[in-house]
């Protein structure tokens, strides 16, 4: 049967291994905080991650929402192109058979109206007609807002707008 002293002398060796044991708990603590930082850190990432790409697809849709624009205007002004120039075709052959038909009738008015002309010529010199008014008027759209660099890091400076 075992004595008291070594009991003792087992219980004493039991403490000596726990204590050698000591070091690697604040070891496993210290590594602990390092990695919960860590995970901390990569969380932060990538919900900024998560932002910068909902950042880029809203400006995605301003993209194509522009595109749209410009390629339904393009093809407005197509249209509208083949129409004006069918018409100024038409419009010339008219006046030109109008001119003809005006200088037989009355050879007067037409040297009253080469007069007028360049009378009215001579005054749009100085006081030149108004242009008219542009019938386009250019609508933006909505951009989204510009989110924060990611945290912790610095990104390229972004050039200044001319």
């Amino acid at each position: 049967m075992a004595s008291g002293d070594d009991f003792f002398q087992q219980l004493k060796q039991s403490n000596d291994k726990l204590s050698d044991l000591a070091p690697i708990r604040t070891d496993i603590e210290q590594l602990t905080n390092i990695v919960s930082s860590s995970l901390n850190q990569l969380i932060t990432l990538t919900t900024y991650d998560s932002q910068a790409l909902y950042q880029n697809a809203l400006q995605n849709a301003t993209i194509i929402c522009i595109l749209e624009r410009i390629s339904k205007q393009t093809c407005e002004l197509l249209n509208h192109a083949c129409l004006q120039t069918a018409l100024q075709t038409q419009i010339e052959k008219n006046t030109a058979a109008m001119a003809d038909i005006l200088a037989v009738a009355h050879p007067e008015a037409v040297l009253i109206r080469e007069r007028e002309q360049a009378l009215r010529k001579e005054l749009e010199k100085c006081c030149p007609p108004a242009a008219p008014k542009p019938c386009c008027h250019y609508e933006p759209c909505q951009a989204p807002p510009q989110i924060p660099p990611p945290p912790g890091q610095t990104l390229f400076e972004t050039p200044a707008k001319r």
